[in-house]
């Protein structure tokens, strides 16, 4: 089984081989699992409240125990008055999680074979750019005719690509070896040059 290369011009100049690892049934689990792990990897985890301990003032009982005929009370920084601390609140942690290699691996398989099977993978032929152009890069999407959005993979260290696409609307570039799930999930469609299709088919493609 193969899929099309496309040149700059979007023509068909070319067949691909897909290796094994991109042609697996996609494992939903291992796929979920994935993109819990990225998005929890996101979270910040700074929310912070104070407790009794920590709020501001309270510090002698507001009347006496007795002979008021109110209800008794140690500080007004109890839970229950306005302005007192707060229980149970969220502090300050990490929402980062573990999840096996092999699992992590799988996830990406599968939701590369999932975007192969749906037609939704796009490779390109002689991706390079001389100097930073949005002109050029969006002249390069459209000859693809596809809609929806667009994870765009290449391998091009010296950063014209990423810079000449970053600026597209619903096009988000990616150096190949910075590809996750959630990702590939989020995007419509994936569009990955020559070389980075050929980096990925060696790091995630055998099984």
């Amino acid at each position: 089984m193969s899929i099309p290369v496309y040149n700059l011009k979007g023509e068909v100049v070319g067949k691909e081989e897909i290796p094994r690892g991109f042609s697996i049934p996609p494992h939903y689990f291992s796929v979920f699992e994935d993109i819990r792990y990225v998005r929890n990897a996101l979270r910040r985890g700074t929310a912070s409240t104070k407790t009794r301990a920590e709020v501001r003032g309270g510090g002698r009982k507001p009347w006496r125990q007795k002979g008021t005929g109110r209800a008794r009370h140690g500080s007004i920084r109890s839970p229950i008055w306005r302005g007192g601390g707060v229980v149970f609140g969220p502090k300050p942690r990490s929402f980062r999680i573990d999840i096996p290699k092999k699992v992590k691996k799988l996830a990406i398989r599968s939701s590369i074979s999932d975007k192969i099977v749906n037609d939704k993978l796009f490779i390109l032929k002689g991706v390079r750019f001389d100097k930073v152009s949005t002109k050029e890069a969006a002249s390069l999407i459209g000859s693809l005719k596809i809609s929806g959005s667009i994870l765009f993979v290449f391998s091009d260290e010296n950063g014209e690509v990423e810079l000449s696409m970053r600026n597209l609307p619903k096009v988000k570039p990616l150096f190949w070896n910075k590809v996750n799930t959630y990702d590939v999930v989020k995007h419509e469609n994936l569009v990955v040059t020559e070389e980075a299709y050929k980096n990925m088919k060696e790091v995630w493609g055998n099984v």
